[in-house]
């Protein structure tokens, strides 16, 4: 069985990215389809795997984790290991919340979160650049976020 894509399907998912919460009754009113419609549209976009998961959107800052950075990773090679076995060491951090192998002059991008500055600091030099394999680092803070998705 093959998956269709369609306009109706389009509409479910960008009402989904903004409330994932929002009961069936209510999203199935506001696209005007039957309830049951939707349910079964949503079982087809999960079963072939358009939805992942359904999450939450966290306020960073009301948890001490208010400073965001972006921190380029130039990468190794000859260090005895893999570019993804090191990205998969680098996700396993509690702090880093996105890991990209990229291309360009650097090779990894890993989005971190801290309290402050400091703390980023301290993940970077006693954790990022003790994973082998990492040869230099450059880290960018973010001022300001004006669109953030999951």
């Amino acid at each position: 069985m093959s998956f269709i894509y369609d306009k109706k399907d389009a509409e479910i998912l960008a009402r989904l990215r903004v409330n994932s919460n929002q009961s069936m009754s209510a999203l199935a009113e506001d696209l005007s389809i039957p309830r049951t419609t939707l349910q079964e549209r949503i079982s087809r976009l999960i079963s072939f795997g358009v939805i992942k998961r359904f999450t939450i959107l966290q306020d960073y800052s009301k948890l001490g984790k208010g400073v965001t950075a972006f921190i380029l990773i130039s990468f190794q090679s000859s260090a005895g290991t893999s570019q993804k076995e090191a990205s998969r060491e680098l996700a396993q951090i509690p702090d880093i919340y996105e890991v990209h192998i990229i291309s360009g002059d650097w090779d990894i991008l890993v989005k971190a979160r801290g309290e402050s500055i400091e703390s980023i600091g301290q993940l970077v030099m006693d954790k990022i650049r003790n994973i082998k394999g990492v040869e230099r680092t450059l880290t960018c803070a973010s001022f300001l976020t004006l669109k953030e998705e999951l």
